[in-house]
């Protein structure tokens, strides 16, 4: 099979042609950086093409151009347009001008390009010619009747035009496609097909229907779990869309049967139209359309078929009479068009295509296409004039239809991104003439996956829909309201007065959401974070004012939530430097920039039982920074598990160094953040580290956050029993500060309890911080913990938690955080006996 890939970025061209020659080595491909270049290998003499693979934007002109040219000259040619992402429009006109599909250049369209061109080239070669009609007949084969009831009834509210007839198995599907049609429905118009089966799978279903039937019944198939490997194959196989059960209450539902219909329909449609076309005079007298024939120079009918009734809604015989008469019935709008198309125009002009609106007498509203052809004699001259009159309602309905689709969400029916940017761009042309401020308010709502993890997707697109809702009835007309996916929305107001009349209709957008939501007779409330940018304060470009408003909604988020926030410089300096110091902490690690520190442990009889190791990053350009700023980011960036695996093996690394050195009792205290916590597999990383230091097991011990244990209580549990199966000793840091279940603590198998600094900052002169350290020792040693008091500071403080029995203690009196050659130098001065002059004795 050969190729022409018409493509003007090298490297986009040398990435497809290395990828099909690795996936797809029996296509032999030609390359061309320019329409001009492609024509000029499209009509060299001995040119075998099957497939044209265009760039949309190229550096002579729109490949759209080429796309139409040569699908009027090479019909047989499977044509394919490359777009970029979520080019929905420059896709509808690809499909519109005679491509056979349209691919968009996102991170995975290489992998599914020859699966793309094969199943574009067996469309191509099937030609279909089935006519689709207004109401949507579905054969739906799925053995699970409840899946069939839920279907049936969100079909019933949402797309109430397409009737579903079920059956249980392929073996029905079959019996149903050799009757002609389902017994219920007739004709099938769609096939709706569950995965699995009972006797074959779709993928074999699909198989037998195109391969082994040749039929053209658009195809879609329901996967399970989301499995894009079968979904791949079905679409290779013929299927033209394909959906997650899980999604089939979802508006995609019938969305996707109405698209893949319509690609077969319209498919089919224009191949009747080209045949109806090159052969309407000797069908004139049995087509539906409109055929008639006049005399130009006379300006008088010589016939007209009997479809003009149905069109006009007028007899033929009147019309015959006085040709004029059609011309009352056309829209006022367009009356003038008309007119000086047909009337005043001379009549020896060549061929014409127009369109226009005409009332019929009973106020139908009907959209026609009417073509006129000259018909000449043998020596050029006009003689008689040709037309058809076509009634493209349905054309022009679906069309609208594919127009809303690309430019407006399917859940909430706003706006979306494209048609926001657009009416943007447009707003912000209006405000520069009339010298006008625009605001842009990215709204967010607070803590919605809360709502639709509890509760499930199906109620949070109904929270999505009423919330779309009630924004809309508060915000006046001249306002657009868009949702970007999710739970964002953006509102774009015009012709602003000032920053303050932004921030009133921030606070009422807020305001809408205080009452509550009622879904499933239970009322759900949310709230929202709002950020604001606007023109000319902050930018000019829409883009950047995007940017600016979502910065800002961060910023609200930051806040606490529930309150809106407006952009500013000084918010773009701070994400510009979150940003350096996020590329920075990348490359921190291989560049050995992190630094382990130790902070020292004693026993209340002043041992040195072990320290914390504390990361540090020792920056090249601001010196050393604490973990505070960057542990942060690093959770948020998934770096924590890269970094945390470095301070896993350096700090077990080092333990073992000491231990070799005769300090064999000191154990290492390591701090796991939540994220690690959630990461599969850290008992094999806590295994691997000690197996590649050599450090007793028992010799390290993990600290875990009370907090970090509440995400995933019993995946905690677990975990925390495989660990210490391990044989590693755990304890709970910072505890006291969150969320404290001794129903829940009793069951972990902890070693100690680490009190929080902020307890131990207020003794010995605050009666209530010293009664919770009692009621701690007191739990601890109920239940056999032993108890490590942190940020002691004061010897005031050492002596009290001394007496009330604590048996570890850490803070900057007895030693600050140290590097691994301090700590080494403070082990040997407590070996050697020296401690108490080294300033670490806990004595009373």
């Amino acid at each position: 099979m050969n190729l022409i890939y018409v493509e003007d970025n090298p490297l986009d061209a040398d990435l497809t042609r290395r990828m099909l020659a690795l996936r797809a080595p029996r296509l032999q491909l030609r390359l061309a950086a320019t329409l001009e270049q492609a024509r000029a290998l499209l009509a060299e003499p001995d040119c075998a093409c099957d497939v044209l693979l265009i760039d949309m934007n190229l550096p002579d002109s729109n490949g759209i151009e080429l796309v139409a040219q040569v699908r009027r000259s090479r019909p047989a040619l499977t044509v394919l347009v490359l777009t970029g992402c979520g080019d929905e429009e420059a896709a509808v006109s690809a499909l519109r001008s005679g491509a056979d599909d349209y691919i968009i250049k996102d991170t995975r369209y290489l992998d599914d390009l020859p699966a793309t061109i094969e199943t574009a080239v067996r469309r191509r070669r099937e030609r279909p010619d089935h006519v689709g009609h207004q109401v949507l007949h579905v054969l739906y084969a799925e053995r699970t009747a409840s899946d069939v009831d839920l279907l049936r009834r969100h079909l019933r509210q949402q797309a109430p035009h397409i009737l579903v007839e079920a059956v249980g198995s392929a073996a029905e599907v079959l019996a149903a496609l050799d009757r002609g049609g389902a017994d219920a429905l007739g004709p099938i118009d769609v096939l709706l097909l569950d995965y699995l089966l009972p006797g074959m799978n779709a993928l074999e279903l699909v198989q037998e229907v195109r391969e082994k039937r040749g039929l053209d019944l658009p195809i879609v198939v329901v996967t399970g779990q989301g499995d894009e490997t079968a979904a791949a194959q079905a679409i290779k196989l013929g299927a033209h869309d394909y959906l997650v059960k899980r999604d089939l209450s979802l508006p995609r539902l019938h969305i996707a049967l109405e698209s893949a219909f319509l690609r077969v329909q319209l498919e089919r449609e224009r191949r009747a139209l080209a045949e109806s076309e090159r052969r309407f005079r000797e069908l004139a007298a049995t087509i539906d359309d409109v055929v008639w024939l006049s005399d130009p120079d006379e300006r008088r009918l010589l016939y007209v078929s009997p479809a003009i009734e149905r069109i006009w809604g007028m007899p033929v015989e009147e019309m015959m009479k006085d040709w004029r008469l059609w011309f009352a019935q056309i829209h006022p709008e367009d009356i003038e068009a008309v007119r000086a198309a047909v009337v005043d125009a001379s009549p020896h002009r060549g061929n014409y295509e127009l369109r226009f609106r005409m009332r019929r007498p009973d106020g139908q509203l009907r959209h026609v296409l009417l073509r006129s052809f000259a018909v000449q004699d043998e020596h050029g001259n006009t003689v008689r004039r040709a037309g058809i009159a076509q009634d493209v309602t349905e054309q022009h309905l679906q069309d609208a239809r594919i127009q809303h689709l690309a430019y407006h969400d399917p859940l909430t029916d706003l706006p979306n991104r494209m048609l926001m940017l657009d009416r943007m761009e447009r707003g912000l042309a209006q405000a520069q003439r009339h010298h006008r401020a625009l605001a842009l308010l990215f709204l967010d709502l607070d803590r919605f996956k809360t709502i639709n993890d509890t509760l499930g997707h199906l109620v949070g697109d109904e929270l999505l829909r009423q919330v779309a809702q009630r924004l809309r009835q508060l915000l006046p007309p001249d306002v657009t309201i868009a949702r970007l996916g999710g739970d964002e929305f953006l509102v774009l107001v015009e012709d602003l007065d000032d920053a303050a009349q932004a921030a009133r209709i921030a606070d009422e957008l807020m305001g809408a959401l205080d009452l509550p939501f009622e879904i499933d007779a239970q009322d759900l409330h949310v709230s929202a974070s709002v950020g604001v940018s606007l023109y000319p304060r902050d930018s000019s470009d829409a883009q950047t004012l995007l940017k600016y408003a979502d910065t800002a909604l961060y910023k609200a988020k930051a806040a606490g939530r529930n309150t809106y926030c407006f952009f500013s410089p000084e918010m773009d300096a701070q994400a510009h430097e979150r940003l350096r110091l996020e590329n920075d902490l990348r490359r921190a690690i291989e560049r050995g920039e992190l630094r382990v520190h130790y902070q020292p442990q004693f026993a209340a009889d002043g041992r040195l039982e072990g320290a914390e190791a504390l990361l540090r990053w020792q920056h090249p350009q601001r010196g050393l920074i604490g973990p505070g700023e960057f542990i942060p980011l690093a959770e948020e960036t998934g770096l924590i598990h890269v970094i945390g695996d470095w301070v896993l093996d350096e700090a077990c690394h080092q333990a073992r160094q000491w231990h070799l050195l005769g300090h064999a009792g000191v154990r290492v205290a390591v701090n796991l953040s939540v994220r690690q916590l959630q990461r599969h597999g850290l008992d094999r990383t806590v295994r691997s580290a000690l197996r590649r230091s050599g450090l007793a097991a028992a010799q390290l011990e993990l600290e875990i956050t009370e907090s970090s244990m509440m995400d995933d209580p019993e995946g905690t549990l677990s975990l925390l029993h495989t660990l210490r199966g391990i044989g590693v000793q755990l304890s709970v840091d910072d505890f006291g500060t969150g969320y404290s279940s001794l129903a829940y603590l009793k069951r972990l198998p902890l070693q100690r309890l680490k009190i929080d600094r902020s307890f131990v900052d207020g003794i010995p002169d605050d009666g209530d911080d010293i009664a919770i350290v009692e009621a701690i020792v007191a739990l601890a040693r109920k239940m056999n913990l032993r108890i490590v008091a942190e940020g002691v500071e004061t010897g005031a403080q050492r002596d009290l938690l001394t007496r009330l029995g604590c048996d570890e203690m850490q803070g900057y009196l007895l030693g600050r955080p140290m590097a691994a050659a301090e700590m080494q130098a403070l082990l040997a001065r407590c070996r050697a006996g020296v401690g108490a002059a080294a300033g670490v004795s806990l004595g009373a």
